[in-house]
Formats: C-alpha cells, structure tokens, sequence
C-alpha cells in the first residue's frame, strides 16, 4: 500500500511539473500515453482471454482510443464516436462466428468490447475534459486528491479496525469499515478543496460531490479485482514493477470521473 501510495505522489508531482512547463497540453500528452495503457492492460485482461484474431485486438484498441479523444470535444462528437466505435465492433466480431458455431463466446466478446469503450474510453475523457474548463487543471487534480485520499484512508481505518469483509469474493482485504475511513477521507479532500481553491463555490456541494465520487471510486476498484479475478492475473501489467499496471493504480480514477464530472458541473459550477 505505501508504495500505491508513493507512485500516487510521484503521479501527482509529475502532472505539477507538466503543467507548469506547458499548461493543460502537458497533462492532456501525459494522460492521453496513461489511457493508451490502460487500454492494452484491459484488452489483456477482457480481450484476449476470448482468444479474437489478432486484428480484431487492434480494432479494439483503435477504436477505444478514438471514443477517448472524441470525448475531449462536444457532445456531438463524443456520442457520435461512441456510437460508431460500438457497431464497428459488433459487425467485425460478428464475421468471426462463420469461423464458429460456438456463440457465447462471442456475445462475451462484444460485451467486453463495449464495456471497454466506456471503461477505457469514455470515462476517463470526461474526467480530462476539465482541462478545458474554467480552473480546470484545479478540478482535475481535485478529483485525483479524492480518490487517492480515500484510498489512503480505506486502507489505514482497514488496517486499524477493520472487522467485517466487503466483498471478500471479489478483494478479500477490503472491509466496511475501511470504505467507511475511505468516504470520509474523499469527504476531506473535497472539504480542503472547497475551502482553499474553490472557495468561491458552495462548500456542501463539493462535499457531496467528494462523497459520492469517494464511493464510486471504490465500486471502481472493487470492478477491477473483478476483473482480474476472472482473467486469472495478480496485476493489470508489468509497466511498473512492483506496482503492476497503469490500470492498478486509476482503477478508481475511472468510475469516479463521470459522476465527478456530472456532478462538478451540474451541483457546483
């Protein structure tokens, strides 16, 4: 956990240095080389594992990065490369059935494709989009202090008083009282975020924002333990060793973004 937590920082710092030396563009180029990633270590895990043609992987990891960057813009264009990333998907995996009579696979496939779309693609463009907002690189690492101080205190009220299991099929270690130290850890950040860089907003609202991103941040790893669970891995990849993968440290990250974005811009802007 303390190196989860170092390699938090050491993020953090980084996007800091990035912006300094080129504003939003340097946050934009960094997150943009993390989603890429991510989106390799989840083809890994939910791809794969159905053994697609090597062709129908690329397709996949093409068109999930398309929706990310589409989502940088309007509505127009982050629903309309949604859309077409979605069938263009369907209609190419559905040429792999003539090669068999074996369905579910493939049904499993396009789900874990169009999953994918949201997961790697659409959430995460939503969170960076508030670069381009009014104070955004205040928001975005707003978001990043919610979920990474919840975990912190998810994991050390777990450890302390930690009794009662979670969703031990899915995360053994995790317990309820640790997701209870967790809301209240995202429930600080947002109340320190308020009161020093939004101090302009209604403090209650960025705390509820903060409260109810702080859940579904941790809907977001708990999804990822799933996730690995079912691929049968200990880790999303290898991109940094002794911390796994890019997708092991923002799991949170992504669940979070659509209801941090939701909510930031219609509660408190």
């Amino acid at each position: 956990m303390m190196m989860r937590i170092a390699s938090a920082i050491v993020a953090i710092l980084l996007l800091f240095v990035l912006y300094w030396l080129w504003g939003a563009n340097g946050i934009l180029g960094l997150c943009s080389v993390a989603i890429l990633a991510c989106i390799r270590e989840y083809s890994r895990m939910a791809i794969h594992r159905f053994s697609p043609p090597p062709h129908l992987e690329i397709v996949f990891a093409v068109l999930t990065a398309f929706i990310f960057f589409a989502s940088l813009g309007d509505y127009f264009w982050c629903l309309s490369a949604l859309a077409i990333g979605t069938v263009s998907f369907l209609a190419m995996s559905l040429l792999e059935v003539r090669c068999s009579e074996d369905l579910p696979p493939t049904l499993q496939l396009q789900s874990m494709g169009i999953l994918g779309f949201l997961y790697c693609g659409l959430f995460p463009g939503l969170a960076v989009r508030f670069l381009f907002q009014d104070r955004g690189a205040v928001w975005l690492f707003g978001l990043m202090a919610i979920v990474f101080t919840g975990d912190t205190f998810a994991y050390l009220f777990g450890r302390a008083i930690g009794r009662h299991k979670l969703l031990e099929a899915v995360s053994p270690k995790k317990t309820i009282e640790g997701a209870i130290g967790g809301l209240l850890g995202s429930s600080l950040a947002g109340a320190i975020l308020g009161i020093f860089f939004l101090s302009d907003r209604p403090l209650w609202a960025i705390v509820l924002t903060a409260l109810t991103t702080g859940a579904f941040a941790q809907v977001g790893d708990l999804f990822e333990s799933l996730l690995k669970r079912v691929a049968d891995v200990k880790d999303s990849g290898t991109l940094m060793p002794g911390h796994g993968g890019i997708l092991d440290r923002v799991d949170g990250l992504l669940f979070a973004a659509p209801v941090y974005y939701v909510l930031a811009r219609f509660l408190v802007l």
